[in-house]
Parts: structure tokens; sequence; C-alpha cells
């Protein structure tokens, strides 16, 4: 996903271009090493490394298993006596921690992809940051032309789709010479590829489908700021559909695996994220467009220009940032002057 301002911790320089980890990626590093050990990957190992919902059912017998009321047995203890072939704990957790760094280099081979294309494109490039939600290539500036916006963020799923083709691959021409751990770490790897590049194309702003959108529009209109409108309030669209279905799927099936699993608790915290970035990345861009190529005398105005205490920060950014290219305005409630408002406050 191209853009954004994220800072972290310098962990490598690849084709010139600094990685950095956020703080934020140890949480998801952790999180997703423990949803495969505890969840995916026992399931997994239930259909000998193959897909692991074809597991879910036996999982769920394993995890509900008592031999008496109260009694608390391990997980392998109870699949032995159901007969359930399962794996040492330590092993799924070494294969949930590879999984984990898998997905780190996945994303990041995504966003190299970004940079490079964008640095083809005479963009120059700050770095990239892994963080909670994925990676982020930081532009130092945005495209010129709808053309160079399409190249950029095609680029991304490209990487993943073939990356994903590729791991499926092997899995499916060399999967039986495997060994079953082995199998079961391939299958995900081509599962999280694919599912990366499905994610990215949702075509909902500031996501790589977004902004094809936003690119596609922007050729049609001759307007940057009003396809970057209309693919955010797509971003806005998707993320709040993603809270629904989280919040559906959650009451809708609630079993042990599934929770476990995270799935509805991810489904809303990305939806709320969606939500967030489409709406600040668009504000971002009407601000930064407001005053470009802007002369002090061009932004004089006469009079004292307030804002009402209640108006939402959309039409604050078109209403007054946009309109009268002040960089703060005062807030008043009826006469009373309550706070200041600027442009940091709206970025």
């Amino acid at each position: 996903m191209p853009d954004g301002g994220l800072s972290g911790w310098r962990i490598a320089r690849i084709f010139g271009i600094t990685v950095r980890i956020h703080a934020t990626w140890l949480l998801i590093f952790f999180l997703l090493a423990y949803s495969l050990a505890e969840n995916l990957l026992p399931q997994s190992s239930m259909v000998g490394g193959g897909p692991w919902w074809r597991g879910a059912a036996s999982y769920d017998r394993i995890v509900a298993y008592q031999r008496q009321p109260g009694e608390r047995l391990s997980f392998q203890e109870a699949a032995g006596d159901l007969g359930i072939t399962v794996w040492p704990t330590w092993q799924y957790w070494l294969l949930g921690i590879i999984g984990s760094i898998g997905l780190f280099v996945c994303v990041l081979a995504h966003e190299i992809a970004h940079s490079l294309v964008a640095r083809g494109a005479g963009i120059p490039v700050e770095g990239i940051t892994l963080f909670l939600f994925g990676g982020v290539s930081q532009l130092k500036e945005d495209a010129a032309t709808p053309g160079d916006e399409f190249r950029i963020a095609a680029v991304g799923p490209l990487m993943s789709l073939a990356l994903g083709v590729a791991c499926g691959a092997l899995y499916y021409g060399f999967g039986g010479a495997l060994p079953p751990q082995a199998r079961a770490i391939l299958y995900y790897f081509t599962f999280i590829n694919l599912a990366l590049v499905v994610f990215n194309l949702l075509p909902g702003f500031p996501l790589d489908g977004g902004r094809l959108l936003r690119a596609v529009l922007w050729r049609r209109y001759g307007d940057v700021g009003r396809a970057t409108a209309v693919a955010s309030w797509w971003g806005k669209a998707i993320g709040t559909g993603f809270v629904v279905l989280g919040l559906v799927e959650f009451w809708w099936e609630f079993t042990v695996a599934h929770v476990l699993s995270l799935g509805p608790l991810w489904l809303v915290v990305i939806g709320l994220f969606l939500r967030h970035a489409a709406r600040a990345s668009y504000q971002q861009l009407a601000v930064r467009g407001a005053f470009e190529g802007l002369t002090a005398r061009e932004a004089l105005q006469p009079g004292v220009v307030t804002v009402p205490p209640d108006l939402m920060l959309d039409r604050v950014v078109d209403e007054y940032f946009y309109k009268y290219k002040f960089r703060s305005f005062p807030v008043l409630e009826e006469g009373r002057l309550v706070g200041v408002i600027s442009l940091k406050d709206v970025q």
C-alpha cells in the first residue's frame, strides 16, 4: 500500500530502500504465530497438512473433550483418547513462528514492488514500514499521472499473486513428497498470498484496488480530487462492511475454534482501520491541494471566519480549509470561543 507516515526501527536496506518495522508489527507477529500454533496448524495436522478447515470439526471435538466433567486435558491427551493424530506442541509453535515470519517476507516483497515501480516513475521513496495492518511504502510525492498511479498500485498485487501461484504449484505439484508439516506451511503461504491479492484489490482507497479505481477515475474526470473523493467513499463503505461482517460472524458462528482464530475480531479492527485511513487520506489530499501554488495575496480574506463546533471534519475541510485557504479557524458556540481547529488537527 503506497503512501503513509509511519516510523519505526530500521532493520534492513534492500535495493537502496530502508525497511523499518513499527512497534505494532510485533503485536501482529505474536498474534499470528499464536493463531497458527493454537488453531490453524492443529486443524491442518488432522488432514495430513491439508486445508485447515477440513480439520475444524475434529479440532472442536478435541477442545471440547473431557474424560469427566470439569477435567482439563492437554490437547495431545484429548486427541489420544479420541484416536486423532496430532503433532507435538513444539512443532505447532515452530511452524507458527515460521508462518508469521513468512507473512513478513510476503508483505515486504509486495511493498518493495510498489517502491521500485514508484522510483522508476521518478518518485523518491523514503522507505518501507511494516506495521499492524501490513506494510506501507512511504513515497515523498504522489503520482504525477493516472498511468503512474495505476502501475504503482497494480504491481503489489501482481507480486503477491506470483508468490501465491509459486507456493501453490509447489504444494499441489510436489506436496505428496513432503512431510505433512511442510505441506501445512506451504499451503498457508499459498492461501495468505492469494488472500493478500483479494484484499488489496478491494476497490476502496487507500488499498491498492482503491488506488487503481482512483487512477481510472482520474483519467476519466481529469480531476484527481474528485477521483479521490469517490475512491475514499468506497474505502469507508468497505470498512463499514468489514465491521458489520465481523459482528455478524461473531454471533452467528460462536465456536471455540472460531473465537480462538480471532477472525471476527480482525474483521472489525480492519474495518475500522479502513474507514479511518480512507477519511484521513482524502482529507490530507484535499488540504494539500487547497494550498498548492497559492500566494500570500490570494490567501488574504477579509473578516473573521468561524467554524461551528458540531460540523463534521470532511465538511470542515471542504467548506473552510479548501475554500478560505486559512491554516486555522476559531470555533465558536453561541458567540463564545471554545477552541481553534488547525490543519494539523485534520491531517
